[in-house]
């Protein structure tokens, strides 16, 4: 299993719109920083990473 994700792997995780992700969830400032970033169009995150702020979130969501 690939350890990083795209912006596309997050979006449809999310079930959300690639550019809503593009555009605000990933400049939110509790969203993991990417682990690469060779530019705005090459961005990864980590999936551990990702996978631990989407349980809070959902936390929170739940609230």
């Amino acid at each position: 299993m690939n350890d990083l994700m795209t912006l596309a792997d997050i979006s449809e995780a999310m079930n959300l719109k690639y550019a809503y992700t593009r555009d605000r969830l990933v400049k939110r400032p509790d969203f993991p920083r990417p682990v690469v970033s060779l530019s705005q169009k090459c961005r990864r995150w980590d999936r551990g990473d990702f996978n631990t702020w989407l349980g809070k979130h959902a936390k929170k969501q739940a609230r």
